[in-house]
């Protein structure tokens, strides 16, 4: 008698490999919606600890912190505000950073002698798990470890208009109308709007640390749009895609291409770095779009947008420590009243 040997033939082995593809087709897309929520929901956390960090601070000095701390330069003996402190540097202590804090010196700008280093400093709790794009963490005033979270400069260009730097102008505080700005500081009661119809900050998109050659990829900086007949707060939807047309043409070019350097550190109290405007809605198409050509970095005016990888939108951060989700396709003028402080308009639903 004689046996039969066991074993698949390889109808049944194909049969047995088709099922277990089809199942991973299926199982996957759910698998990487479940690591995005996750992600999502430590994005909201930090934020929220932000928020923390933010109130503590206004208990601690009666005041928010401005977005930019000018300091003295260490060859010319000027303040730069463009080499100048971050307010999340201020909010070091507060966000269990106070070691990092207190190896900084402040006297001097974010990229002068060990400045330049302790900046490079790795902090989770500025990061969003779902930014893919890895900065550099290597020499230059600009590279760093990445930063995603940006305070809000409100429906305003920030900086001063094309030409005129900031360290040799002594104020411009008319157009600066979010809670955090460049030399005007807030405090809760100059947030007449209400700290829960109030922007305090969002998320932004670190860049890909490339610049050497013409073609945008989100979460570049385009440079040298001049910002011409344009007001410095508040442009309509129509001066937008004024200004977004001529991002999109300087940002095929070869002599100045796009900077790969946004969000590239929690240092530099810059737009784009650390700072971000609701002119425009979240994840808009060139949304670091600014006006100086010849910056090292994002310190020019324009459009510095909020962005993220989760999908339809960016967390952000009210002045009352909640944290919304704001969708892409938001009401244009809801977004720019939600990023003022006292513009006395009612906001509603959102």
């Amino acid at each position: 008698m004689s046996l039969r040997k066991q074993g698949f033939t390889l109808i049944e082995l194909l049969v047995v490999i088709a099922i277990i593809a089809t199942l991973v087709a299926i199982l996957l897309p759910a698998v990487q919606q479940a690591r995005e929520a996750a992600r999502r929901s430590t994005c909201k956390n930090n934020l929220k600890q932000l928020g923390i960090a933010i109130h503590n601070y206004h208990d601690t000095h009666n005041i928010f912190p401005r977005a930019n701390f000018e300091a003295v330069n260490g060859t010319g003996g000027r303040n730069y505000s463009y080499y100048g402190w971050s307010a999340q540097a201020m909010l070091l202590p507060f966000v269990e950073q106070a070691a990092l804090y207190d190896s900084i010196n402040f006297n001097e700008t974010s990229n002068f002698g060990n400045n330049d280093v302790v900046k490079r400093a790795i902090i989770p709790g500025f990061l969003c798990p779902s930014d893919v794009n890895a900065i550099p963490n290597g020499g230059g005033y600009n590279n760093g470890p990445g930063n995603n979270y940006a305070v809000s400069a409100g429906p305003s260009v920030f900086f001063l208009p094309s030409g005129v730097y900031p360290e040799t102008a002594l104020s411009n505080a008319a157009h600066q109308n979010g809670m955090f700005n460049w030399r005007k500081s807030v405090k809760m009661a100059d947030v007449i709007d209400g700290l829960s119809n109030t922007i305090a900050a969002a998320e932004i998109l670190k860049g890909d640390g490339e610049s050497t050659g013409p073609g945008y990829s989100q979460g570049d900086g385009i440079k040298g749009v001049p910002i011409t007949g344009l007001p410095n707060s508040f442009w309509t939807v129509a001066q937008q895609q004024t200004y977004l047309t001529q991002c999109q043409t300087n940002s095929a070019a070869t002599t100045n291409p796009p900077r790969g350097n946004s969000g590239s550190n929690w240092a530099h109290g810059v737009a784009g770095f650390t700072v971000f405007n609701t002119m425009a809605n979240p994840n808009t198409k060139f949304g670091v779009c600014m006006s100086c050509a010849s910056c090292q970095t994002n310190d020019g005016s324009g459009l510095f947008s909020a962005g993220s990888r989760h999908k339809g939108g960016v967390n952000f951060l009210l002045g009352d420590g909640g944290v919304r989700f704001g969708s892409d396709n938001l009401d244009n003028t809801t977004w720019q009243r939600l990023g003022a402080v006292n513009d006395g308009q009612v906001i509603g639903e959102f």
